[in-house]
């Protein structure tokens, strides 16, 4: 492994643990962080869809979703999954405005690109 992947990987166990926190405020800045900085889309989605489940706090929730647009926006592709669970939370009322947003975001910046 090459001096930047391995960089790259302790980056990502940092922040994985911190996604983990207690506290909302560094679990939000490290979603925030590997949205916009790693550059592996299927991993990211991997990890936004992961902090959808229901024992997870509703703030990380709700950012997860906001995220989901983010990765439209950033790399101009999303995986269909992604759309598939965003179309699911629609309906949601804690949720369904966010993943509305998250839709419009994908398909304004990613809609033929969906992986």
């Amino acid at each position: 492994m090459d001096r930047e992947a391995l960089e790259l990987e302790r980056w990502r166990v940092a922040l994985m643990s911190e996604l983990g926190s207690p506290d909302v405020g560094v679990s939000t800045r490290a979603l925030l962080a590997m949205t916009w900085d790693d550059p592996d889309r299927e991993r990211v989605e991997g990890v936004l869809l992961d902090c959808l489940s229901p024992d997870t706090d509703p703030q990380i929730r709700a950012l997860a979703v906001t995220c989901m647009g983010h990765v439209g926006r950033i790399h101009r592709a999303v995986s269909v999954v992604v759309v598939r669970r965003l179309e699911q939370l629609v309906d949601d009322p804690a949720l369904g405005g966010v993943a509305e947003d998250a839709l419009g975001d994908i398909a304004n910046f990613a809609g033929e690109n969906l992986k």
